[in-house]
């Protein structure tokens, strides 16, 4: 089975785990280790009052539990190699300290042979009898949910909710994205086409330039919001729920501008209930990139009565 859950991953899933770290622990108690300069030494961070080294690793998802460990096992098992191998750095890095945990921190993990391999790294560096590992030291793995008072506070940090000012669509990125997606604006422009509203091939054509913008817009905002994954992942479930459901707003033969008004709306509407988290304007945003994205795929259909 595949879990269809979109998490963060590589170099965003570091960065976030980092943030959550340091608010969790403290600023001055977690101290990040930057991997730019000769890599990272099998750690990203360490906390000094607990003595508790971090290892963040987030896998390309969804993939099935199965893959999900494998990624996750043998990403360990480099890394536990890289604490290991990397004795002097390392030992310059934490000094007198000795670490009592590595921590393998996922965006999450469902197999329990992870845990058992993280056993299995615990042996293998105790037997390496590191200077910077005590004598009750293990291998163990966290995933974001155990940060979650940590996590939440940074996303409700404004009293507002989560706000992204993102920069206008200009012409030339329209153009683009017209030139490779031939296939995809041909389908928007045949339901513009059906808009009643839309009289002239001129309000058509500026109409289908207004979606793409709507389009590019709200793709540029969920990429702002993969730095906040429990937010990310309410908003892509969400509109992941409401496009199973689309097919029913085409049966009640109601006028094609009537449809995508109600669509907009109703997705608006439950997008502020099920991510509170967001500010009014980022969720009608992300309303009008719904809109636009099911216009220019499929999923969103007018009753051919709406273009007599």
């Amino acid at each position: 089975m595949t879990t269809n859950v979109a998490r963060l991953s590589g170099d965003e899933w570091e960065a976030w785990a980092n943030r959550l770290l340091s608010h969790h622990y403290g600023p001055t108690d977690y101290q990040r280790v930057p991997a730019k300069d000769r890599g990272d030494a099998g750690i990203e961070g360490f906390c000094v009052s607990k003595r508790e080294a971090f290892q963040c690793y987030g896998c390309e998802e969804p993939i099935s539990v199965d893959e999900r460990y494998k990624k996750q096992r043998d990403k360990m098992t480099a890394d536990v190699q890289k604490f290991i191998d990397n004795r002097s750095t390392l030992q310059q890095l934490f000094r007198t300290l000795k670490m009592t945990r590595w921590v393998f921190f996922v965006p999450h993990f469902d197999s329990k042979e992870i845990v058992a391999h993280a056993a299995k790294k615990t042996q293998e560096i105790i037997h390496a009898a590191l200077p910077y590992v005590d004598d009750d030291f293990r291998v163990v793995v966290c995933q974001e949910t155990d940060f979650a008072v940590a996590r939440d506070q940074l996303i409700n940090a404004t009293s507002q909710g989560l706000r992204f000012k993102t920069s206008p669509i200009t012409a030339e990125e329209v153009n683009a994205w017209t030139q490779s997606n031939d296939v995809m604006l041909g389908v928007l422009k045949g339901k513009i086409g059906k808009l009643p509203t839309l009289h002239t091939q001129a309000q058509r054509d500026t109409f289908v330039i207004k979606v793409l913008q709507w389009y590019l817009s709200g793709q540029a905002l969920l990429e702002r919001l993969r730095d906040y994954p429990q937010v990310y992942e309410k908003v892509i479930e969400t509109k992941s729920h409401r496009e199973t459901f689309l097919a029913m707003g085409s049966l009640h033969g109601s006028a094609s501008n009537v449809v995508v008004m109600e669509t907009l709306t109703d997705f608006k509407e439950t997008l502020k209930r099920e991510a509170k988290e967001l500010h009014d304007f980022c969720a009608e945003q992300l309303a009008y990139e719904a809109v636009a994205d099911w216009l220019i795929r499929c999923p969103l259909e007018f009753p051919e009565a709406a273009s007599e």
